[in-house]
């Protein structure tokens, strides 16, 4: 990581160009500095600095240069990883709503640029982030990206051609003092997204150019266009195979490569009477299938394959499944919650689940640290849970960990509108609350969740939501050792009234790491189960670093642990058999509820 921070230092070419600069990446570069760990393209592809996750982008110490109104920031660029947040050269600081300085990058499809200006400033800065509209990028391309501001109007090139504009921002750029200048990716106090792909030159230009400036510059080098898609990631598994959404008679099968392939899945019943295969259309690095034509309650057998365009292919071999089960029929399922961090205590955790070999896992959220970043999922999240949920289905509800990014939705597979969804399970129904949009009266997801609850005919019902309606913890919602506490997040407690007309049994969340089992609720009272109360169980021992709870303890608490951990439910009919397991094994929790 660091070799390449002391090859920006020792190889960039800084120029004078209207009171800017510029950083060449070029052969002349390459053939004048042998900078160890810095590796460069071929000729062939149109060479490049090669940047990759790993490498840590260059923080350049002084800010002399830098634009105070008119600028042109170009630079050409290859992207191989899309992000929602990359970059490519900034001096930014974007956290919450404090908005300072300018970034050039690029989302999940379009490059970007970020510019907050006096003319535009509520009182701590404000950003506006102008995309390159219709002009996307094609991974592993070379693209020449322009951002031009005269004061006015900001401006968006690629490739030459005007793609937007907007005159949403006038005056000076603000720039926050602790905003760090930043090329070769996404940097701010909180935020460091490294650019993965080849960066070949990067211009910082105290003066604004015109579009026919643009053109001339981009001809210059055109013939960078003309190369074909390039990457130096060679083909292998970047999220092995997983299970979503359980039906009787479906399932889906999810999975990426590193580089884009076609892909086959093929599956079997385990008997081998019933076999069938499917194919992706288009290349591409993700890849999910729909499973159908499955039986209830049955083992089935599958395998998945890649080819690239090299013709080179890799295979995961005899998987297995078994489809969700009939109202008539006994299963299990594992209850988990906050597995953000620290990857080892997860895996732990997992682990233990799958040697339980449930039916079914529910996860209450914070599944990763933050979930813009997409090394949390394919770094962290992913591996951890294997082998669990390449055998086992899991439905999770977003935590505000997963910051609602796109990764979410592009990785799960769920029940629409799949912020929140329901989905029946043999004689039980799930409800899968996201307890971080607005569960306020006449809101569109409490009508959701009404309605839901009010069609539904299960035997046994359960909410899982991130955040907890009831907790005993120490400071989440005040702190507990020296004044009083909501005792659960105001949002959420909007649903209880539901849970309590509509007879669910258990409501699971995460959210507060620790374990804890109130006695069943109804009305504000400690009520019997038989005589509908609610249990609420905080299940979040995933991962997260572990929480304390309030010193004395709350009119509600009942069991509680401090321990890293796994719930684990057992239903038969009419019948539920609730356990609550450490990492270890260690059972430290147990009850049986009859109907």
């Amino acid at each position: 990581m660091h070799s390449l921070i002391l090859y920006f230092f020792s190889c960039s070419l800084l120029h004078s160009l209207n009171g800017g600069h510029v950083w060449d990446f070029n052969t002349e570069t390459i053939s004048e500095y042998k900078i160890q760990d810095a590796k460069f393209a071929e000729s062939d592809v149109g060479y490049g600095l090669i940047c990759n996750p790993k490498c840590m982008p260059l923080i350049v110490d002084s800010k002399d240069f830098l634009p105070r109104k008119d600028f042109t920031i170009s630079a050409w660029v290859s992207i191989e990883e899309p992000k929602q947040w990359g970059g490519i050269v900034g001096c930014v600081q974007d956290d919450h709503h404090i908005e300072y300085g300018w970034v050039l990058g690029y989302n999940d499809t379009q490059f970007t640029f970020g510019l907050s200006t006096i003319g535009a400033d509520d009182g701590d800065g404000l950003l506006t982030y102008l995309d390159s509209a219709d002009h996307g990028y094609k991974l592993g391309v070379w693209h020449y990206v322009v951002a031009t501001y005269d004061g006015k109007t900001l401006q968006l090139y690629v490739d030459g051609t005007l793609s937007n504009e907007t005159t949403a921002q006038s005056g000076n750029i603000l720039y926050n003092e602790s905003s760090k200048f930043a090329l070769g990716g996404y940097v701010d106090d909180n935020e460091n997204h490294p650019h993965d792909g080849r960066l070949l030159m990067i211009s910082v230009d105290s003066k604004a150019i015109n579009a026919i400036d643009v053109k001339n510059m981009y001809e210059k080098r055109q013939e960078l266009s003309s190369f074909e898609s390039w990457t130096d990631t060679t083909l292998d598994w970047e999220v092995e195979p997983y299970l979503n959404w359980p039906t009787a008679n479906e399932m889906s099968v999810s999975f990426e490569t590193t580089v884009p392939t076609i892909a086959e899945i093929s599956y079997r019943s385990e008997d081998g009477a019933s076999r069938f295969s499917m194919n992706s259309a288009l290349q591409k690095r993700f890849h999910q299938f729909r499973l159908n034509n499955l039986e209830e309650n049955q083992k089935y057998f599958y395998s998945v394959s890649a080819i690239d365009s090299k013709g080179k292919i890799i295979e995961i071999e005899q998987l297995s499944f078994r489809t969700a089960p009939g109202e008539n029929d006994s299963f299990t399922f594992i209850a988990i919650g906050d597995t953000q961090s620290q990857a080892d205590v997860v895996k732990r955790v997992s682990d233990l689940a799958y040697m339980h070999r449930p039916n079914l896992v529910v996860h209450a959220g914070d599944l990763v640290t933050t979930g813009t970043v997409k090394s949390d999922w394919t770094d962290h999240f992913f591996p951890s849970m294997q082998p669990l949920i390449s055998r086992v289905p899991f439905m999770p509800v977003l935590g505000n960990h997963e910051q609602d990014a796109k990764h979410y939705y592009d990785y799960m597979d769920l029940p629409q509108p799949e912020m929140y969804y329901s989905f029946k399970f043999g004689n039980a129904e799930f409800f899968m609350i996201d307890g971080n949009r607005n569960l306020l009266e006449g809101s569109a997801q409490l009508e959701w969740l009404e309605e839901s609850l009010d069609q539904s005919s299960a035997t046994w019902k359960f909410a899982v939501l991130h955040q907890p309606p009831y907790t005993s913890d120490s400071d989440d919602y005040g702190d507990t050792y020296l004044t009083t506490s909501t005792r659960g997040d105001t949002n959420v407690q909007n649903i209880i009234a539901l849970l309590e007309k509509y007879d669910v049994d258990i409501c699971f969340s995460g959210h507060v790491h620790d374990y804890e089992r109130t006695f069943p609720i109804r009305d504000g009272e400690v009520t019997p189960i038989d005589q509908g109360g609610v249990m609420y169980v905080t299940t979040a021992g995933g991962g997260g670093h572990l929480e304390h709870f309030d010193p004395t303890n709350t009119w509600f608490g009942h069991k509680k642990a401090n321990y890293h951990h796994l719930v684990y439910v057992a239903i038969h009919g009419n019948e539920l058999e609730f356990q609550a397991i450490d990492e270890y094994g260690k059972l430290f929790d147990v009850i049986t509820i009859k109907k």
